[in-house]
This record gives structure tokens, sequence and C-alpha cells, in this order.
């Protein structure tokens, strides 16, 4: 068995052009795998997209998420939970996103700024203790944004220390949504883009039919209709979801696939760990996002079951070019899944 690490841009690039491949060596029909290919977005898609929304906006609540709910899209919600206009839109934020797979994320608890390291303190971590609290067992690590406006009397250095004590990272965004980019037009080419050039584009909005910042409510649902139309080509994801699978993507350094008996075979998948930030906790912990992989089974398959530690998944293969392939999930240095095909 061979183990090739192609790489045409250096890590952490956008635009990496990366092949992981494991290569079996040859096969009886029953026992032959293909090669393992881990793949550069979930899911197999060419392209990433995530929709940010900073100041936990009452437009946000009333108009975009039910939007994004009916369609079965996901955004990354930027919220402040001491401030007044949270509070009353608290179901929604705390009931309703967990629910239906947003993200909530760090934008200070009063979006006020910071007048001493004390302050500061609270403001970014009680937020982060907030969140977590809404969900359980899940990872700490999130996208982070202090708030545009703000003034934070503390220094560079201390404000990098609190990032990492709360396990902050800034948030990444390719443009901001408004009424002078806000058409449909404009907002549409944003995923386009990361459709015709194989990367990930995050960008943020404000207001959605109101407030400040604000984009039409026509115009916002003409992007969610383009997506939905594209979501075979691309992963709408939460920004903290895409962000650890690039992450996780980028450090990877081990891939191996073996016999596990009969209609059977085990895969792992290892990251280096020193090329990722770690805080002050486990790489485990904080990078959770299974990768996806994929590799031909023999023609024999149909339906297969996925199982890693107390997780289990199953699957049914998929057929092109008169090839049978099975395509799952795996998280990185969590141990080795164990892939077995259904009996016939």
């Amino acid at each position: 068995m061979s183990v090739t690490l192609r790489h045409s841009a250096s890590v952490g690039s956008d635009v990496s052009e990366k092949e992981r491949i494991v290569k079996m060596g040859e096969r009886d029909n029953s026992y032959w795998y293909g090669e393992l290919e881990v793949m550069k977005f979930k899911d197999g898609k060419v392209g990433a997209y995530s929709m940010q929304f900073d100041d936990s906006m009452k437009s946000q609540a009333n108009t975009a998420i039910p939007h994004l709910n009916w369609r079965g899209l996901v955004g990354t919600f930027f919220v402040n939970p001491g401030r007044s206009r949270y509070q009353e839109g608290k179901y929604t934020w705390e009931v309703i996103c967990p629910k239906f797979g947003h993200e909530l994320t760090n934008h200070t608890m009063t979006h006020r700024g910071a007048k001493d390291y004390e302050e500061a303190d609270y403001e970014i971590g009680e937020c982060s203790r907030h969140i977590w609290k809404l969900y359980p067992g899940k990872s700490k690590l999130l996208p982070f944004a202090r708030g545009g406006g703000t003034t934070w009397d503390i220094t560079r250095e201390q404000m990098e220390e609190l990032m990492t004590k709360y396990f902050l990272y800034r948030r990444p965004s390719s443009g901001s949504m408004r009424e002078d980019t806000g058409t449909s037009s404009r907002m549409t080419s944003y995923p386009q883009r990361a459709i015709d050039e194989g990367v990930w584009i995050p960008v943020h909005f404000h207001g959605i039919s109101g407030e400040y910042i604000n984009v039409a409510e026509e115009a916002f649902v003409e992007l969610l209709d383009y997506l939905v139309a594209n979501r075979d080509k691309l992963w709408i994801g939460t920004a903290g979801s895409v962000y650890k699978y690039q992450q996780e993507y980028d450090s990877l350094c081990n891939v191996a696939i073996t016999d596990a008996g009969k209609d059977s075979f085990r895969v792992v998948l290892e990251c280096d760990e020193s090329k990722v930030n770690a805080y002050s906790s486990t790489f485990v912990d904080l990078y959770d996002e299974p990768l996806t992989v994929r590799n031909e089974v023999p023609k024999g398959w149909s339906d297969f079951f996925v199982r890693q530690g107390r997780e289990a998944k199953s699957y049914s293969v998929t057929n092109a070019d008169g090839r049978s392939y099975a395509q799952y999930d795996v998280r990185p240095n969590a141990g080795g899944v164990i892939v077995t095909a259904f009996p016939v």
C-alpha cells in the first residue's frame, strides 16, 4: 500500500487543490477497495459558502431565519446576548437556532467595547459561556468579531490573550451584503465564485428588510433560492463547520485503509496537531467536523454501515462510469472507522 499527499498550494491556502490519496495493491474481487480520496469539501461538493449575520437583529430573527428554515439552509449568527433585542428574540436564538442547525457565535455581550481588561474579559468571556451552554457537548471553538464602531482600551496582546482563553478565531469574510451590494445578481455572484473557483466564500449581513445596513427581503429570498438550486454543487455550511473542515483538511498527514474481514475495511485519518491551534484544549474536542472520504468498492456492494467509536451511520453506494463508490464521513484523530457492506 502506498500513501500519496499531493499539494499545489501552501498549507492553509483557500485555493488549495490538494489531493490526498491512498492506493491499494491488487486484490481479488471480494476484498478489493480502490484509492481513498479525502474530499476538499463536505459531501464532495465543489465549493463552500457561508452566510454570517451580525448584531442579533430583529429582522434576522423575524425574517431571515424563517426563510432559511423553510429551505433547509443554515447560517452563523454573531449575537449580543446582553442586548434587549436579543432578549426579545430569545426563543428564536436559543431554541429555534440550535434545533435547525444554525450557529450562534461571539459578537460580545453588549457590542459596546470595553474600557479595561476586566470589562473586556466579561464582554468576550460571558458571551462565549452563554453560547457554550446552548450547544452542550459541542466544540467550544467559535468565530469572533468584536463589533464595528466599538472602542477597546486594551492592547493587541491582551485581545489575543482573551481570544486564546475563550477558544476564538477572527471571523473570515469575503464581503458585506448591504444596500449598495445587496442586489440579487450581486449577492449570487459570491456563491457562484465559490463554485467556479472551488473555494470557500463566507459573507456577512446585517438587516434583512429593515433596520440598518439593510438588504431587501426580495433580493435575499432570490439568493436563498439560488443556493437551493445549486446545493448539489455547493456546501452551504455554518462558518464554524467550514472553518474546522478546512483546518483539518489542510493539516492531514496520514491516511490509511486496511482489511477488516470479508466485505469490510478500516480507515484512519490523522492530522498533524502542530499545524492547528488547539488552544488549551485537545484537537479532537475542538476540531470535531467529519471529513468526507470516498473510495471504490466491489460491484456487489449496495448499502453499507460506518462505525467510529460510539457513532454509527448507514449509507448507500453510488455508481458512476460503471464503478461503485462508497462515500462517507470520518472524524480525524478519533480512531479508526470500520466500513462494512450490508448483506445482500
